[in-house]
């Protein structure tokens, strides 16, 4: 298991700056979160040039770039609407290829009140579709599950069992999880986004997860997604790193 924060904590932050602290800081990766205004200014309209510097200034630093962060919902009832969608889809799905990035983060939502049966193929036929064309792209588009319409892994589960393609999977949007969730949810998960809680010097959710993933062999990232509107401190991230690693660790040496 890796460590990584999405760019939410650092919003006011140019990409070397991002790339630079995350190196300092003894993060493993940095998650880009798109089209939120973010300092960064890397998106799915980036030059090819701008993709190439930004993926060897990562390669440099020897720093990962683990997900892609998309606002991107399947769920409209609008099929205009919804095709937008699946168009972004694609195109952060090849961004993500060309910075490195193995997975893409989408939701369900779009205006959907609750998950029905009918909703739930709804949203699978659009990942069956974007989890087709990016197969070759070697990036997995994922559902996150903990959020708007798929607040529990049953929900999400219901979207799984209707979908088709090899290529799709599952982040979880929690620094804990049950044990219903971890069997119905374990052979998808590819993300895992933690929150405030984990800020807290007495938390010890990252411990407890590590152990659970470690018997399934996990290799992906957990990712702070912490949305304050501003920079966080440094010093605070330093040492949230610092304790979540050695959270990790422990699981990994004993």
């Amino acid at each position: 298991m890796k460590l990584s924060f999405m760019t939410f904590v650092c919003p006011e932050w140019e990409i070397e700056e991002i790339v630079q602290f995350a190196r300092e800081a003894n993060y493993d990766g940095v998650e880009i979160r798109v089209d939120a205004g973010h300092k960064h200014g890397i998106s799915s309209e980036s030059s090819s040039e701008t993709r190439k510097y930004v993926k060897q200034l990562f390669d440099d630093a020897s720093i990962e770039v683990p997900c892609v962060a998309t606002s991107v919902q399947f769920g409209s009832p609008e099929l205009t609407r919804r095709r937008e969608n699946i168009e972004s889809a694609k195109a952060n799905l090849k961004l993500a290829a060309d910075l490195g990035a193995t997975v893409v983060r989408m939701f369900a939502g779009g205006g959907i009140p609750k998950l029905t049966d009918e909703t739930a193929d709804y949203i699978a036929a659009a990942f069956d579709e974007v989890g087709d064309y990016a197969i070759d792209l070697g990036v997995c588009p994922m559902l996150e599950t903990g959020h708007d319409i798929i607040k529990t892994a049953v929900e999400g589960a219901e979207v799984i069992k209707r979908v088709k393609t090899s290529n799709f999977g599952i982040l979880w949007n929690h620094s804990e999880m049950d044990e219903q969730t971890f069997d119905l949810l374990k052979s998808h998960i590819r993300h895992f986004h933690v929150h405030q809680e984990v800020l807290e010097p007495e938390n010890e959710n990252i411990l407890h997860l590590a152990k659970l993933m470690k018997t399934i062999n996990y290799d992906g990232y957990i990712s702070l997604e912490i949305i304050e509107g501003h920079n966080l401190p440094e010093d605070l991230l330093i040492e949230t790193a610092k304790r979540l690693k050695s959270y990790i660790a422990q699981d990994y040496v004993r």
